[in-house]
């Protein structure tokens, strides 16, 4: 296998819920494999996307104040606790971080100095708004790579078999060159081509041929499978499901649109019915 060298650090984003502690407890189960550096940034809730926060006036409006910096307060400690306890005596560094209050921007700034960010499910698989619920604006302007984890998945459960969206397109390349590493310790590694879908030029005489030929080259035990129709994004998470996969890569691709981004085709489909991790880059 050709030497790919680990991420030098990674960045988690929690949040109040619960589910919060399998994405860390993956997140510190690979630091620990690179014997990277950990980054844990809890992203506090807003009151404004509280339920019914905008109706409240009056002496309610001061409950309403109370009770959330009550539950903010009390979140925290509970998510500093669990870290504290995860990272006690473990062989990598780690920092604590609280994003309380910041932008858009200022919250992408964590993702930027790290070599990974690691975030929950997709935002329209989750059932309340939240800060971070926005994880396609992670993806499509942090400039890094971006792994989103169903809730609750094993953290020991490490990428055996993973499937590879390859359509010939920059944001594909991305996010395969930024997977390597997953890539090259896997088992087996499915490169799924579909011919027939939208982007055709690319290809070249035979659809994925090169790209199989330079992960071997990388020591990747790769599997070219090219497949007929035009939903890539069905054809994707079928392969997933079929395999039993331990991880999905895919480049995303959007569109800006008035201030927000319009997802592709194909990724708002992967976006929607994935449920095993998603490495994915812009």
């Amino acid at each position: 296998m050709v030497d790919i060298a680990a991420p030098a650090d990674l960045v988690v984003f929690l949040e109040p819920a619960r589910e919060r502690d399998s994405r860390l407890r993956y997140a510190a189960f690979l630091a620990k494999q690179w014997r990277a550096h950990l980054i844990a940034t809890f992203v506090v809730r807003e009151l404004a996307l509280e339920p019914y926060a905008g109706f409240a006036v009056g002496a309610a409006l001061t409950d309403m104040l109370a009770e959330h910096s009550k539950a903010a307060a009390e979140s925290l400690s509970r998510a500093r606790e669990d870290f504290d306890a995860l990272v006690h005596d473990r062989s990598f560094s780690s920092e604590w971080r609280v994003s309380d209050n910041e932008d858009s921007e200022a919250l992408m700034q964590h993702a930027r100095h790290a070599s990974l960010a690691v975030l929950g499910p997709p935002a329209c698989q989750q059932s309340r708004t939240t800060r971070l619920g926005l994880s396609e604006r992670l993806i499509f302007e942090s400039g890094r790579p971006c792994l989103l984890l169903p809730e609750r998945w094993p953290e020991d459960r490490t990428a055996r078999r993973i499937v590879v969206g390859w359509n010939g397109g920059r944001e594909a390349a991305r996010s395969i060159a930024d997977a390597m590493l997953f890539l090259a310790l896997a088992e087996s590694v499915h490169l799924v081509v579909v011919p027939e879908g939208r982007l055709r030029g690319p290809y070249g005489p035979e659809p994925g041929a090169d790209m199989a030929a330079h992960l071997a080259r990388h020591g990747v035990r790769v599997v070219l499978e090219q497949h007929v129709g035009a939903d890539a994004g069905a054809i994707l998470l079928g392969r997933c499901k079929d395999l039993n996969a331990d991880m999905l890569v895919a480049g995303g691709r959007a569109h800006p649109y008035v201030g927000d981004f319009l997802l592709g085709g194909a990724t708002r489909t992967i976006f929607e019915g994935v449920e095993v991790p998603l490495m994915m880059s812009r």
